[in-house]
């Protein structure tokens, strides 16, 4: 299992040390960014005093989790391929493509593994520049979703539409786009208005109809996709099957069958081989005593976890034999 690595990212501070049309690679941003990032060109344009470009368009060399504080912010993003789990909070959401999301959360840390390939975009807008630029009228706005253009301080709340197909073809063109600079940077930020236009005009319109959700078998997709990353991200204290039903809305049933069609295990299985493969990494690593590896992924002491991993793996558990 690779290493993963932490990412923080501060979007005002990027701001602050960007003119209008510059584009800062996220080798200056991050550590390892040339690592983790296989693209020809990953990183954040300013589009106008406020307003932040980052185009997706990479395959994830290494799993990485990501820090993001974007204070007073709101954050339209738009996935046409890949996905990715985020926590707001103690909420973790499944975040994947074709939808359309509109956010004010002020700091969410997002894990996405290796060999994800994602592509859209993430533009990030000062919240008072876009309810006054664009005429969000907040009156049209139902009002369970109002604190995301009224909160200086943010909400968890994230606001999900169906990304529509001219959605789509918009997202696209933008990383599709073949220009060279200066051309580049205009036609990007023509295309970023566009999609904030059509944002504005479809969250002015949720009055009218009924906000959309997935259904049927998609929503139990992206429900037990949910469950995996729980188990992923609390390794060391996994929930019980009754819990993880209440934090992902499906019953036993549902989850069981769910885990065994896409990973072909129960979900105990996939949550004692995900704290196996965990344990035998910190192994190879060399840098921690086993009582310690065992108490990291939640075992009391040496012997229980020794007999959950000689039956795992067939040997005990040493540096020596888990890098075998």
């Amino acid at each position: 299992m690779d290493k993963q690595h932490k990412l923080d990212l501060d979007f005002r501070a990027i701001s602050s040390g960007l003119g209008v049309g510059e584009f800062v690679r996220s080798s200056r941003v991050f550590a390892h960014a040339d690592d983790v990032f296989r693209t020809r060109e990953h990183g954040y344009r300013r589009l106008d005093k406020f307003t932040l470009l980052h185009v997706m368009n990479f395959d994830v060399a290494e799993p990485y989790s990501l820090k993001m504080v974007r204070t007073d912010l709101v954050c339209i993003q738009a996935i046409v391929a890949g996905h990715y789990s985020r926590w707001i909070g103690q909420r973790m959401d499944v975040v994947n493509p074709h939808m359309l999301q509109v956010s004010n959360i002020p700091l969410s840390v997002s894990d996405t593994d290796a060999g994800t390939r994602l592509r859209g975009i993430l533009i990030v807008c000062e919240r008072q520049h876009f309810i006054e630029r664009y005429g969000l009228d907040i009156d049209r706005v139902p009002p369970a979703f109002r604190p995301i253009f009224l909160s200086q301080h943010g909400t968890p709340d994230v606001l999900s539409l169906p990304l529509s197909p001219a959605g789509i073809a918009m997202v696209d063109q933008i990383v599709s786009c073949r220009y060279a600079e200066p051309l580049r940077g205009v036609f990007l930020g023509a295309k970023a208005v566009e999609i904030l236009c059509d944002v504005v005009s479809q969250v002015h319109d949720l009055r009218q109809r009924a906000a959309p959700r997935l259904i049927g078998e998609q929503a139990k997709i992206r429900a037990i996709q949910t469950a995996a990353a729980i188990y992923r991200r609390e390794i060391a204290d996994p929930p019980t099957i009754e819990q993880l039903v209440q934090r992902v809305g499906l019953n036993r049933n549902e989850l069981s069958k769910g885990f065994r069609k896409l990973f072909g295990a129960t979900p105990h299985a996939y949550a004692h081989a995900r704290r196996m493969q965990h344990a035998q990494e910190m192994l190879r690593s060399g840098d921690l005593a086993i009582s310690e590896v065992a108490r990291r992924i939640g075992y009391e002491g040496y012997s229980s976890f020794a007999r959950a991993y000689h039956a795992y793996y067939g040997c005990a558990p040493s540096p020596a034999d888990a890098g075998e």
